[in-house]
């Protein structure tokens, strides 16, 4: 079964590393709009399938057979799935709508969106992308990398990066620095290989080399992939130093926050691009563009 919030970030929600609170009126907003978006069934209707289902998850992943939340006189008590939402830990809100999103609602996508919206107007340092919660450090670096890139790497089919480069977003807002940038420069050699379409084991030299041979990235883009490896993934590739990826020795080394938060975003910039070009390159594109312009050249 799937780890949900509380689970994924157990010691980081102890540490009160996390920016976890929820107004109760943006907690009524939430139940509102994952009540809109369910998929309802049952006589006249009047049955949330999808609250009844991701109640259930809920149950399993807390290992109880009723959910728990806060009255009004402050008493853990039996609630339902919207109460969970309107009157449990902020952590357990968290867990409510990764479970709705869990079930795969079909309006998740117009629902996400809406949610963020309500999220952001509220000042909420929450996202959710692909049905997980993201902590926004930065809303341009959210919307323009880290967000895009989970999106194109799902329709890509690049499902290991996919897995990869969120973990490294789990990692760094959990502190795990030196975790983050490694997870973040095997996603992007995941992207690369995706792009190749490509299992082989390579080194990082050898695919950037094939990226290019194979016109995937255009020539004109050479000397800058070259100078890339050298600059750009020096800091994905701190993995190198002692404490990341080959023993720290007798004491252990920290990666800064910054320099992780540059290699997770970095790497999320590098699979853009790749992802991109590889789902432009795709047959089925190709075989479209020449069914719009019959005379083109069939090559």
């Amino acid at each position: 079964m799937k780890a949900y919030f509380s689970k994924r970030h157990r010691q980081a929600i102890r540490d009160k590393k996390f920016p976890l609170s929820f107004s109760r009126t943006l907690r009524h907003s939430i139940r509102r709009i994952l009540e809109r978006f369910s998929d309802w069934g049952g006589y006249d209707n009047e049955e949330n399938f999808t609250f009844e289902a991701a109640t259930e998850s809920l149950k399993t992943f807390y290992g109880r057979d009723e959910l728990i939340a806060f009255t009004e006189l402050n008493e853990r008590m039996p609630t339902d799935y919207s109460g969970q939402i309107e009157n449990g830990y902020p952590s357990e809100v968290v867990d409510a709508i990764e479970a709705w999103f869990d079930q795969e609602p079909k309006n998740a996508v117009e629902c996400e969106r809406e949610l963020n919206d309500c999220l952001s107007m509220n000042q909420s340092l929450w996202r959710f992308i692909n049905g997980e919660a993201i902590l926004v450090d930065s809303e341009y670096i959210h919307n323009e990398v880290q967000a895009k890139t989970l999106r194109l790497l799902k329709q890509g089919s690049a499902f290991g990066a996919l897995e990869e480069f969120q973990e490294a977003i789990r990692d760094l807002q959990s502190g795990e620095t030196k975790d983050a940038v490694i997870k973040a420069h095997k996603s992007v050699e995941s992207v690369m290989k995706t792009a190749l379409g490509t299992d082989e084991h390579l080194t990082f030299g050898r695919l950037l080399s094939k990226l290019i041979e194979s016109d995937v990235v255009p020539k004109y883009y050479k000397d800058f992939l070259i100078h890339f490896e050298k600059l750009a993934l020096g800091a994905v590739k701190e993995r190198n130093r002692p404490g990341t990826g080959h023993g720290q020795g007798s004491l252990p080394t920290e990666v800064q926050r910054s320099l992780a938060e540059f290699a997770v975003n970095l790497a999320g910039s590098v699979n853009l691009f790749l992802i991109q070009r590889c789902i432009e390159l795709r047959p089925e594109n190709n075989e479209e563009k020449e069914d719009e312009f019959d005379d083109d050249v069939p090559f």
